[in-house]
């Protein structure tokens, strides 16, 4: 029997167990009419992805934020929980057609959403963000966004926008947000970021010259750091952590 993971609305179901927390769920195969997508994950067995909560939830099951989940299970069961929220938010902002108007089904043999009247296709929604990590010698360039109630500094973002390749977005945020020039763009790692649908791409960069001018639409404040000397960073969970992780580590 498939082993179910219960998403409802932008939480997780889990069972906590005497030794730790499972997003998977036994029981009977969901209903015939309810919207059911198959996971995979990093190395897992398949999972059927459920919207909605099971029924009836068993002794010990609750719903988690997707983000809380995070520090709850290891990285294959988050990233397998993962999958299932972007596919079933997919679903659901997918139900009817954005040329005609018309409802939507599930794809027999792709996963797609096909449109019944005018047959457009829609497949599961990813926007890129690209992120960069620009340094000067031993310093490396930090921003606080002012947006958001979090107060730390992170790395410079933003979504690429339509006709940019990966690397033309990261010049134009870098442009825009804090004013510097950079060179030497280069891809660093990136990260499925469910939240609900985005792809980032973190790159570093060298500073190449001018001075930083925080935009005050997107970022608050911006400046230089050393790896002794750093504001509140952002949580470990983030790709953006990681490149800062580097620097203070070379």
């Amino acid at each position: 029997m498939t082993p179910h993971l219960f998403i409802e609305s932008d939480r997780v179901w889990i069972r906590r167990l005497p030794r730790g927390v499972s997003v998977l769920f036994d029981g009977p195969e969901p209903p015939g009419d309810a919207c059911v997508e198959q996971v995979l994950g990093n190395g897992l067995a398949p999972a059927q992805a459920v919207d909605g909560p099971p029924q009836p939830a068993p002794a010990g099951a609750e719903p988690v934020n997707l983000r809380a989940l995070f520090d709850l299970v290891d990285g294959a069961a988050y990233a397998q929980a993962a999958q299932a929220f972007q596919l079933l938010h997919w679903r659901r902002t997918h139900r009817f057609c954005g040329a005609c108007g018309r409802p939507m089904r599930r794809h027999a043999t792709e996963r797609a959403m096909q449109c019944a009247a005018c047959g457009m296709l829609a497949f599961p929604r990813i926007n890129p963000v690209v992120i960069v990590r620009i340094t000067r010698g031993r310093e490396i360039l930090l921003a606080r966004r002012a947006t958001g109630a979090t107060g730390f500094f992170s790395l410079v973002a933003g979504f690429v926008e339509a006709g940019e390749t990966l690397e033309q977005a990261v010049h134009r945020e870098v442009a825009e947000e804090v004013g510097v020039r950079i060179d030497h763009v280069r891809y660093f790692s990136s990260q499925s970021w469910p939240y609900p649908n985005n792809l980032m791409v973190a790159f570093t960069a060298d500073y190449a010259g001018g001075d930083i001018r925080a935009d005050g639409v997107e970022i608050a404040e911006a400046g230089w750091f050393t790896a002794g000397r750093l504001p509140v960073l952002p949580g470990r969970m983030s790709v953006s952590r990681r490149p800062i992780d580097d620097f203070i580590g070379r």
